[in-house]
């Protein structure tokens, strides 16, 4: 293709171990094989010094903010003599904002940087001919061997050649890569595991072709063509994921392992997972940028209507009048300059300073989220996390919730509870398993389990799993037995107790109960498993894993036991996907067994197994061998391998495994309800368990009509239930006891797919979900979830959803929300890895939403909108000038004024607003949620607000404007008038703007602290410092000269002194500043008395009683206590 072309990838990728190339293939250059092939230097930062300039400046200039002040700025130096202010004026702003970003980002990029060369430059250990060197992991290079010692991180992407273990295990811990702490084994080859020297790894001769590079760290499709020495046919071995250490993962418990680099640098796992999430943009920043729009918008057409207005006026006697020199012609070019004269004149309408003060604030917000220390988790001694600072203010925007249950709901601290055994049903009585038919069973514990077929499904949960088990060390421990003369036997006996590690906790759940009655389960010994039956050892050989997945939802393991070489395959998985594979066992009792189960909230699983002669599993082994082997398409032969294989099977019985409730997650669902938000729960467990959980969390409400829309086969089917859905919904609406008829809706995952293909039926199931108070989804795939969160949110409305959950299952729909939450779980940390925002429990949602969500979306959206009615303010008396003064473009203010304004003199109270502003203390928050209603649909950014607050900037422009203009008409300012003109009338002007945006920034805030006593007040007196000193002198150095045109700014010589000299300037200060905000105290006031929102009525209503040193707080029928009235400040 060329130096301009991509690269074109062959099937796989291929590498030569310690870069041997096999005899037979002498004219393969490995060097030009391995080229193409990524360096292991890690690069997380985003620039280079060289180009952090140019790249820095093109992202900034993207934002319609800058990139609209650099054209302004380009335009003034383009028509430099006809510009009515100078350059400066916008050119200092706008380097300034362009600034603070910049010094920002590369600071951040500097730690990037720092970080990259603290990685790069580690030591390690490689294998150079036949001996050990060290190299700095930089250096190396697909294709060599590299020595890991225990306790050290792992540098690339390596394959399992050999380790201190006879057996070529290792452990890891990948709390890097996904937060689980729990050890993790992975294996070599056995036909490498005893190459245990450096001399002996340098003349291993082998090529492993492997995928491509890619993101999903749970996926490694490969194999190794191992070449005899002596010459021959090669043996070809697969590779999994169990082959493959990943780079950011620790060797544990390991002296030492050897690895071969097959992914380096940015072409490993952990580097590809580190790249940029989809941006998404908050409400706020949409609606913001559509006011900018409508400000530009509104910028072209004042100017417009000012260079009609102008010509007009040049036609006219006093345009004509002599001093003014002759016309000019009437053409394009001096339409256009004058037009862009009007626009550069008026461009300080649109706030340069917007965004930076926005990500500011932002960035605040989600450092105080991670330091609320009301959702630090202290038994794991996590706090919250905010992984995004761009949308902290939709927290407070959200219309529905979709939760997952098991691990979000649920404690995911799974608890053998009952069983089903060859179609009896068994319940757990303390460790004795019992017959609830039965009033005189003694039960069954480990010193009675003689039954055959208990036995075996005993001996099936033992060894049907992923658990990993560790030995505890034998202690001496007491064990009391009867002796005949029922005295006690005091004698010690050296007791072996195993511990177990498991990915899911239902595996780690059946082990530990398998052990509970006799069966237990040792753990693995190279490719055997180990058991003690009754006392008993035995081992059994694994053949095949066929790992869980969740279109199979189920997982099998092929087994050979030792003692007589039977074959066995035992499977287990959801009842759905399993029972109708069995041709034996009482499938029926199981099937109601299994049903009455989940109608009490257990979770429940199918146990099966299969006898496999010799001759059948020759045939099966070549089948899962060659699907193993594959590459390219190595899932979808597997899956087609497992279906074969899975079939034929024996019924054992089934578990019921609890999952109890999280602690306050009914409360905090009751909470969501009332603040208007809908809760969707989506769950894979089968409908029953589902229903039975959603009825004890309180999101089936007792008395709801529940409509279910379940086990349609087609698309008619589907609809035609939904059908029935919407006359129910339509025929039993009203009132029912005094209160609203309320409805639930079910729906399962094989019901869906046939809805989501017709979009018919997809508007049929949003418009009964509407009407509905909760929606349940079972038996739901993970993309199903992400499929029903698209729906939601695409659908008219537009809502805004959020997500949340603890599993890699539940990633695809955190992404897809607007807000993704994660649940700091029992299932890893993929969840966490892609959400937005993480923490440890679902009741911390409720403080999220209500109190942070509230506090974040007011601020912004008052420093939004307060950021335009300033500007509004600080323009209209520049528009309105220009009717006295024909038309000319001439600037009201001085070209200093214009460039401070926005920076110094009203930037900083309102971004300190943003960052601390509370109008309601938390507490009132957290117990009131319908207070979270008057923020909802973007309220605070409606266009009613909107027009109210610019409304608010016209009233408060037209009175300064005319009412210095008035005072200025009369002989009432000054006896002597003659030293008051234009700059003195711009000083003046400028004085009230400052003053009144402040003392309105005053009126916004409830909750005083320092830091706005300091800012608003602060912004004031510096402003006096500054004129005092501006005024003071005739400047005399020449840049200032070139900055800003001087034998105008000189004028403003002793201004501010003159005008402070008369009496009437301090009382025209105080009576323009009080006419323009009376109006907006008094429509407060009578807004809060007429139509006040819930938010008002809080404030108003709030009722401090002193009795005994404590208050009561009242607000429509919720009460509350605290023991420190002082605390009633933020009201």
């Amino acid at each position: 293709m060329g130096c301009f072309g991509k690269k074109q990838l062959g099937e796989f990728r291929t590498v030569y171990c310690n870069h041997n190339v096999p005899s037979g293939q002498q004219g393969v250059v490995v060097a030009d094989t391995h080229k193409g092939y990524a360096d292991n230097v890690v690069v997380t930062s985003k620039y280079k010094y060289w180009n952090f300039l140019p790249k820095n400046l093109f992202e900034q200039f993207r934002r319609v903010a800058n990139f609209y002040f650099l054209c302004i700025v380009i335009v003034q130096f383009s028509i430099i003599d006809r510009t009515p202010v100078s350059p400066a004026t916008s050119l200092l702003p706008l380097v300034f904002v362009i600034a603070v970003t910049a010094v920002k980002q590369f600071y951040e990029d500097l730690l990037r940087k720092r970080a990259d060369r603290e990685v790069n430059n580690r030591d390690a250990i490689v294998i150079k001919g036949r001996e050990e060197k060290n190299i700095y992991s930089k250096d190396i290079k697909v294709g060599d061997i590299v020595k890991i010692l225990n306790n050290e991180e792992i540098p690339c992407d390596l394959v399992v050649l050999s380790s201190s273990e006879e057996d070529g295990t290792c452990n890891i811990m990948t709390a890097n890569l996904d937060g689980e702490t729990n050890l993790k084994i992975r294996s070599s080859l056995q036909e490498t595991s005893k190459l245990l020297l450096p001399e002996d790894l340098s003349q291993l001769v082998a090529v492993v072709e492997c995928d491509h590079p890619e993101y999903d760290m749970y996926k490694y499709n490969g194999r190794m063509h191992i070449h005899p020495k002596q010459g021959g046919k090669a043996q070809t071995h697969s590779l999994s994921i169990t082959n493959l250490l990943l780079r950011g993962a620790k060797i544990k418990n390991t002296e030492h392992v050897y690895g071969l680099a097959v992914y380096t640098g940015k072409e490993t796992k952990m580097a590809l997972n580190q790249k940029e999430k989809t941006y998404k943009f908050s409400t706020i920043e949409k609606k913001m940028n559509v006011y900018l729009l409508f400000f530009l918008v509104l910028l072209l057409i004042i100017a417009a209507i000012y260079t009609g207005l102008k010509f007009q006026w040049d036609e006219t006697d006093a345009g004509k009048a002599y001093y003014l020199g002759k016309t000019p012609d009437f053409d394009a070019v001096e339409v256009v300059v004058n037009l862009l004269s009007f626009l550069i004149l008026f461009n300080y309408i649109i706030p340069i300073s917007l965004y930076v003060t926005i990500e500011l604030q932002k960035f605040c917000g989600a450092q105080f989220f991670a330091w609320d220390m009301e959702l630090y988790h202290e038994p794991t001694d996590e706090p919250a996390r905010a992984n995004t600072s761009d949308l902290v203010e939709e927290l407070g925007q959200i219309e529905y919730v979709f939760s997952d249950k098991t691990g979000t709901l649920t404690e995911n601290d799974m608890q053998f509870r009952q069983c089903s055994i060859d179609g009896n049903k068994y319940l757990e009585v303390g460790d004795k398993l019992k017959s609830p038919d039965s009033t005189n069973d003694k039960g069954v514990d480990k010193s009675s389990l003689s039954d055959e077929k208990m036995k075996n499904f005993f001996i099936a949960l033992a060894l049907c799993h992923t658990v990993q088990a560790d030995e505890v060390k034998p202690e001496d421990d007491p064990v009391g037995t009867d002796t005949t003369d029922g005295s006690i036997d005091d004698r010690t006996t050296p007791v072996t107790v195993y511990t177990y590690q498991a990915s899911s906790p239902d595996e780690k759940a059946l082990c530990e109960a398998a052990a509970r009655y006799g069966v237990v389960f040792r753990g693995k010994n190279g490719d055997f498993m180990e058991l003690e039956v009754c006392g008993k050892p035995e081992r059994y050989r694994i053949l095949h894993t066929l790992e869980f997945d969740s279109t199979r939802k189920r997982m099998s393991i092929i087994l050979e036991k030792e003692d007589n070489g039977q074959i066995l395959m035992l499977c287990k998985g959801a009842e759905s996907h399993v029972v109708n594979r069995c041709v034996r066992g009482p499938s029926q009792e199981t099937l109601d067994h299994i049903d009455g189960y989940a109608e009490e909230g257990l979770r429940t699983l199918a146990i099966t197994s299969r006898h496999i002669s010799r001759h059948n599993y020759v045939k099966i082994d070549e089948q899962l061998t060659s699907a193993s082997q594959a590459i390219g398409d190595r899932e979808e032969q597997l899956a087609r391998v497992f279906d074969e294989v899975e079939k034929d099977l024996d019924l054992l019985g089934a578990t019921a495994v609890e999952d109890r409730l999280q602690d306050g997650v009914k409360e905090t669902i009751v909470s969501l309800r009332e603040a208007g938000i809908k809760v969707w729960v989506l769950t894979g467990d089968k409908q029953e368990t589902a229903v039975n959980i959603s009825h004890s969390c309180g999101h089936i409400k007792h008395g709801m009509e529940v409509m279910f829309v379940t086990q349609r086969r087609t698309g008619e089917a589907a609809s035609e239930a939904l059908t029935e859905c919407e006359h129910t919904l339509t025929s039993q609406e009203g009132v029912v006891d005094g209160e609203e008829k309320e409805f639930a809706l079910v729906v399962d995952g094989s019901t869906l797919a046939h809805i989501l293909p017709d979009e018919a039926v997809v508007d049929q199931l949003i418009k009964v979900s509407r009407q509905c108070v909760a929606v349940l989804c079972c038996r739901m795939s993970p993309l199903q979830k992400a499929q029903v969160v698209k729906l939601v949110k695409t659908c008219k409305d537009k809502p805004i959803t959020l997500a949340i959950g603890d599993g890699a299952n539940d990633c695809s729909m955190i992404q897809e929300a607007n807000v993704g939450c994660g649940i700091m779980g029992k299932e890893g940390r993929q969840a966490v890895r892609c959400s937005d925002y993480a923490f440890h429990r679902f009741r911390y949602l409720k403080r999220v939403l209500l109190v942070h969500g509230h506090y974040y979306y007011t601020r912004l959206a008052n420093t939004v909108q307060y950021f335009f009615y300033k500007n509004i303010v600080f323009m209209l008396p520049q528009v309105l000038f220009q009717t006295v003064s024909g038309y000319s473009s001439l600037p009201l203010y001085a070209g200093v004024f214009l460039t401070c304004y926005n920076i110094f003199f009203s930037s900083l109270p309102i971004l300190f607003y943003g960052i601390f502003e509370k109008d309601l203390k938390m507490k009132t928050l957290h117990e009131n949620p319908v207070l979270y209603k008057d923020i909802a649909k973007n309220e605070r950014l409606s266009w009613k607000s909107f027009a109210i607050w610019f409304l608010y900037g016209i009233w408060h422009g037209l009175v300064i404007y005319y009412g210095v203009l008035r005072l200025y008409g009369t002989s009432s300012f000054l006896p002597h008038q003659l030293g008051y003109g234009l700059f003195s009338f711009g000083v003046f002007t400028f004085t009230l703007v400052v003053l009144i945006t402040n003392f309105k920034m005053a009126l916004m805030v409830h909750h005083w602290t320092w830091f706005m006593h300091f800012f608003i007040w602060g912004s004031i007196f510096f402003y006096l410092i500054f004129i005092l000193v501006l005024c003071a002198f005739v400047w005399p150095w020449p840049w200032l000269n070139d900055i800003y045109a001087m034998d105008i700014d000189l004028d403003l010589y002793n201004i501010i002194y003159m005008l402070f000299n008369a009496s009437s300037f301090w009382f025209a200060l105080i009576l323009i500043s009080v006419v323009a905000l009376l109006p907006d105290i008094l429509f407060t006031v009578l807004l809060k008395a007429w139509a006040p929102s819930e938010l008002d009525r809080c404030q108003k209503c709030i009722e401090v009683k002193f009795s005994k040193g404590k208050y009561k707080v009242k607000f429509r029928g919720y009460e509350s206590f605290e023991n420190d009235p002082t605390s009633l400040e933020t009201v």
